[in-house]
């Protein structure tokens, strides 16, 4: 999207407080005009000469795209930035119709400008679709009355939460959802055999009823609010060892063209699935609901991500072994990221990489437990130097169930490749090496394994 570097902005008094904002069109086609108020234009914005009131124009410097507009919903532009809070809410948090409630009392309450909510299956029904699949490539006819309790699962929750239109046309959609899914499980009995992309767009439906469920309540409370189907905006790249990275260029663009046609302060999007360059339906692996609410709080460039769980915060150790642990108040992005590649119940590690371009600060709070603060996430605390700030150790974190590998022998001393030899070993059984010693004399290598 070209985008002027410099723009001349026309600035003229009219009512008290208020001033008519005159700017070339982003798109270079025409201009707009955009009434403000002067006092809400976002502090990035460049100004380069302090209006006077006696002054009929003032030019003022920036980029077009920095200024954040009141209007600018309207116009179906998307505004980023701080007016934007992103909340992740797990399985747990949406369990049945009480928690789904609660949930949206928590969405309603928050009072950020605006709110992109992301949400997972209601608890266990991933594992149901799973299983699902799994019976149905096993041609285990059982495969049929597993999906109908999928089924009642949702409706019933629906008839708790739901009434009316709203209620119609959920169970509309649910009735057309698991027909669709009758018709693939078919496929899959059929031939014995479920392919990644047939397997990933299963599963995911779990993800697209419950953000429904979550936006119809919303709106129940007289707020307007949209859901999101994520697979139409996120776009990932597979990379092989079950992972994949997220294409923010491509990501960027369908949010763009996703928002223009649904302008709206209040969004509920589905965690954990996405969409190949392809169009090819695809997931984010598992526990990838996480992922995907960083990626959008990278989108959306939001002041923060707050992750619901139902626990109090991040523990200074795992209080099922250490009864002294405490929650910690803080936490930097590096210590957080260590603690759990180190078996803590933190947060997957890729969670942490998109928010940390934008110093978007982590917060892990309990749903159920509103009046504890959780943990924060945030970067490392800098003295007035720029000196990074030395911290005692904030915790610790065990891995179980590792196996230890111990090669040894006097050949290999000086022999070029034995450690490329291992490790390709390694590889072809698809083993993941954490961590990795070496004698001095070369005379052994032992590296461990989950």
């Amino acid at each position: 999207m070209p985008v002027a570097s410099l723009a001349k902005v026309s600035v003229s008094p009219a009512a008290a407080g208020d001033f008519t904002v005159r700017a070339p069109c982003i798109y270079g086609k025409r201009l707009v005009s955009n009434r403000v108020s002067f006092g809400k234009l976002r502090r990035r914005s460049c100004i380069g000469h302090c209006v006077r009131s006696e002054l009929q124009t003032s030019r003022v410097l920036g980029s077009v795209t920095d200024l954040s507009l009141d209007n600018s919903v309207e116009n179906g532009h998307l505004p980023k930035g701080v007016s934007w809070a992103v909340h992740k809410f797990g399985g747990t948090c949406v369990g049945n119709s009480e928690r789904i409630k609660d949930v949206a009392d928590v969405v309603v309450k928050d009072d950020s400008e605006r709110k992109l909510v992301v949400v997972s299956a209601m608890a266990k029904v991933t594992d149901m679709m799973y299983d699902l699949i799994h019976r149905a490539q096993s041609r285990d006819d059982s495969y049929l009355s597993a999906l109908d309790a999928v089924l009642e699962k949702h409706r019933a929750t629906a008839l708790d939460l739901l009434d009316g239109d709203e209620l119609a046309s959920f169970l509309s959609r649910l009735h057309e959802d698991v027909n669709n899914l009758k018709a693939m499980l078919r496929a899959i009995y059929i031939a014995g055999h479920a392919t990644e992309s047939f397997s990933d767009f299963v599963v995911g439906h779990g993800e697209l009823w419950s953000a429904q469920m979550l936006a119809a309540v919303v709106r129940k409370s007289g707020l307007d609010c949209t859901w999101m189907d994520a697979r139409d905006v996120l776009v990932v790249i597979p990379t092989g060892s079950n992972q994949v990275d997220p294409d923010f260029v491509e990501s960027e663009k369908r949010l763009e063209k996703w928002f223009s046609q649904n302008s709206t302060k209040i969004i509920i999007a589905t965690g954990f699935i996405a969409s190949t360059p392809q169009n090819i339906p695809t997931t984010l692996k598992r526990d990838g609901s996480d992922f995907s609410a960083a990626i959008m709080g990278a989108l959306f460039r939001s002041h923060q991500l707050t992750i619901w769980t139902d626990v109090d915060g991040v523990y200074s150790a795992d209080p099922r072994k250490v009864s002294e642990a405490v929650i910690l108040k803080t936490l930097s992005y590096q210590e957080a990221w260590e603690m759990s590649y180190f078996g803590a119940n933190v947060l997957h590690p890729r969670t942490i990489i998109p928010v940390m371009k934008y110093d978007i600060p982590i917060v892990i709070r309990n749903l159920f437990n509103l009046s504890a603060p959780g943990t924060m996430i945030c970067r490392q605390i800098e003295d007035e130097d720029g000196y990074k700030l030395d911290a005692p150790v904030k915790g610790f974190a065990t891995i179980d169930n590792l196996a230890l590998v111990n090669v040894e022998g006097t050949g290999m001393a000086g022999v070029p490749g034995t450690a490329s030899d291992i490790f390709s070993a390694v590889k072809e059984v698809g083993a993941n090496v954490i961590m990795i010693s070496q004698a001095s004399s070369e005379h052994s290598v032992c590296f461990a394994v989950p």
